[in-house]
């Protein structure tokens, strides 16, 4: 878990000035550079890694998304009790989500998290193409093609 009790009183903005706050972590991943500065160059490994080596899922689309994995990796859901428990892990609530307050576009908050994070942000929107590219390979519904 990444609860911390600790930061349970301090506020994103508080938190996004912290050396706490994550510096486009996806990217560094990606292109395999954890630490030091971040360039284009890095972006464009990391957009190729996803091109190349990931099938897309995306939290606002988690039923496709959950079907093409299901379809790649040639998982099967055969009983009422495994199909219910799929269809509660992608349609109901989560026991462990936690609320967390709307951050505002254009506020200390945003603009600070964003300067941290813009190559991820990038990385996020050029993922969304992706999905919407992979929809040539697995069909309208996630189906294989």
């Amino acid at each position: 878990t990444t609860y911390d009790p600790d930061l349970g009183h301090i506020s994103i903005e508080m938190w996004s000035r912290s050396k706490r706050v994550e510096h486009n972590w996806l990217t560094r991943f990606l292109s395999n550079e954890i630490e030091g500065n971040l360039t284009l160059e890095h972006l464009d490994m990391s957009k190729e890694v996803l091109r190349k080596k990931c099938i897309i899922g995306l939290f606002d689309e988690k039923s496709e998304s959950w079907l093409r994995l299901e379809r790649f990796f040639g998982w099967k859901f055969p009983t009422q009790k495994s199909r219910e428990c799929l269809d509660r892990l992608l349609n109901w609530g989560w026991s462990n989500k936690n609320l967390h307050p709307t951050i505002e576009e254009g506020s200390i908050a945003w603009d600070l998290l964003y300067k941290h994070n813009e190559l991820d942000i990038k990385l996020y929107e050029y993922a969304h193409l992706l999905f919407e590219e992979q929809r040539l390979l697995f069909g309208e519904g996630g189906s294989l093609v």
